[in-house]
């Protein structure tokens, strides 16, 4: 006992804690001893009644060893939870409610918990041993055959129905949480964000949004805590049979912060453009359990476990095709760049129609010319948003398709009356619109070609147009006011980078985050 207290006082933690951001200060670090992150390399050990024969992984809240339980002489993997400089009653109270979450469930596709308590302050929980590996590990060593896949879902889903007919949620469903033994069978861990059915974030002392983006639910992801019930578990299975998929999660962006915003706003895109040889019912079943309303989803996690039983045994499943308003509305929140901008240009291109056919207020010159600008127009926007798939350009192509958006604008001005045409308020609207990319550089690049083109259409105005009357007062007061415009969004973009740096920081992701080292799993 002396020895491996001496081994605890001598290793200090040399890992990164990412599980809560935020803590109150005037909380009081619980008094059982005086615990500290564990980083021993010296195996094994002994630790209560268990020798510890190596480490398995470690994550943002705890560390997870193998070792040998004596007097059964059975092997249990000991999770230890990582205290030092972010070890608080709340971070504590998580760990043993991870504990007592899980001791209520026997499955034979969960882990089983055999005992949680402490040994020298240090807070450790004793579970079932899974001689295998993570599904994500499996799943980046070499994509599961779709059979087998859909296999592992649907026991996961008939594991989770069993977890909430014992009134629990999970709330943290993702490969990594997923362990599958030598056999092939999965397993189904990690308690550290369940909760009571009826239970409120209040109840569990959790400051922020709790769980992983990628796979969180939308109304996780917006802290909606009325929503978060068992159908955010459906979600999250769809999560995980969407990476079986495809091969990535329905959202990842480069910032948690943007995967949130698309977990909220954004559709997935559709499975069978990213694996085209995938079955039309295998993505309707899968893109039923991503679908942002709660009760558009599957009604449980059984029923999805059935259609999958139902999928791989050839039978005709439940899900239905989605009508095509919502099918309307999926391609708008999968591409919100690019169908926005076709909208507006469907708008103009009919205005422009009934000008020209049925009022005779139009040109066959001025017409046409203005057909051929918004037609350029819309297919430079396609163009940008297949780009945009390409993970090499996603830096540079939004800011190159804001600015063609500026140089189609003034085109189209230059057209018609230039500087005296109403449409010039859409200047503004560009220099507004850059904002969502949530990049302060593209926000002052468009402001600053939008007040260059603004000023271009003064210059043409003065040289070409003798019968437009320019009152400069009122032209500089309007290139202030895309000035301040710019400024403004900038500001706010300003703001939503601080909350990048929010969830960078874990905020976002406050359960325990996938091991660190991926060596055979417990």
């Amino acid at each position: 006992m002396a020895d491996l207290k001496k081994k605890i006082e001598e290793a200090m933690p040399d890992v990164e804690l990412t599980s809560e951001l935020t803590r109150d200060p005037s909380e009081s670090i619980p008094s059982e001893g005086s615990a500290t992150s564990i980083n021993i390399t010296d195996f094994p050990f002994d630790f209560g009644p268990y020798k510890i024969l190596g480490e398995i992984g470690r994550g943002g809240m705890g560390v997870v060893y193998k070792g040998l339980q004596c007097d059964l002489d059975r092997l249990v993997s000991v999770k230890l939870i990582l205290s030092s400089r972010l070890l608080s009653r709340k971070n504590v109270t998580r760990f043993r409610d991870e504990a007592k979450t899980a001791a209520k469930v026997r499955h034979p596709n969960i882990v089983g918990i055999y005992e949680a308590s402490q040994q020298l302050g240090q807070h450790y929980i004793a579970m079932e041993y899974i001689q295998g590996e993570s599904l994500a590990k499996r799943q980046r060593r070499s994509p599961l055959p779709l059979e087998e896949g859909v296999q592992i879902v649907a026991a996961i889903a008939r594991a989770i129905a069993h977890l909430h007919s014992r009134q629990i949620v999970h709330l943290d469903l993702k490969p990594s949480n997923i362990l599958i033994d030598t056999e092939g069978q999965p397993y189904v861990t990690d308690f550290g964000l369940a909760r009571g059915l009826g239970a409120r974030r209040d109840e569990r002392s959790v400051d922020s949004v709790s769980g992983t983006p990628c796979y969180m639910a939308p109304e996780q992801a917006r802290g909606d805590d009325w929503e978060i019930g068992p159908l955010s578990d459906v979600y999250g299975l769809g999560a995980i049979l969407y990476e079986l998929l495809t091969g990535q999660p329905p959202f990842k962006e480069a910032h948690a912060f943007e995967t949130l915003v698309e977990v909220i706003e954004g559709e997935p895109i559709s499975p069978r453009k990213i694996a085209p040889k995938i079955s039309k019912t295998i993505e309707m079943i899968c893109l039923k359990c991503l679908e942002k309303r709660p009760e558009k989803r599957y009604a449980s996690a059984a029923a999805l476990a059935d259609d999958l039983d139902r999928f791989l045994a050839g039978d005709v499943v439940e899900t239905a095709a989605s009508g095509w308003v919502d099918a309307l509305k999926g391609w708008f929140r999968r591409e919100p760049p690019l169908a926005s901008r076709l909208i507006v240009l469907a708008l103009f291109f009919g205005i422009e129609m009934l000008w020209y056919h049925l009022f005779k207020i139009r040109s066959a010159a001025y017409h046409y010319t203005l057909l051929s600008i918004l037609g350029l127009w819309g297919f430079s926007a396609y163009a940008f948003q297949r780009l945009l798939l390409k993970p090499s350009l996603a830096q540079s192509v939004p800011r190159a398709w804001a600015v063609s958006d500026v140089f189609f604008l003034t085109a189209a001005l230059l057209n018609s009356t230039g500087i005296a045409s109403h449409l010039v308020i859409l200047y503004p609207v560009l220099i507004a619109a850059s904002g969502l990319w949530f990049r302060i550089r593209l926000v002052w690049v468009v402001t600053g070609v939008s007040l260059a083109s603004y000023t271009f259409l003064l210059g043409h105005a003065r040289l070409f147009r003798p019968e437009i009357e320019i009152a400069f007062d009122t032209h500089i007061v309007f290139l202030a006011a895309l000035f301040s415009i710019g400024f403004l969004t900038a500001l706010l973009v300003r703001r939503v980078e601080l909350l990048k740096g929010y969830c960078r920081s874990g905020a976002a992701t406050a359960s325990d985050p996938s091991p660190s080292k991926d060596k055979k799993q417990a």
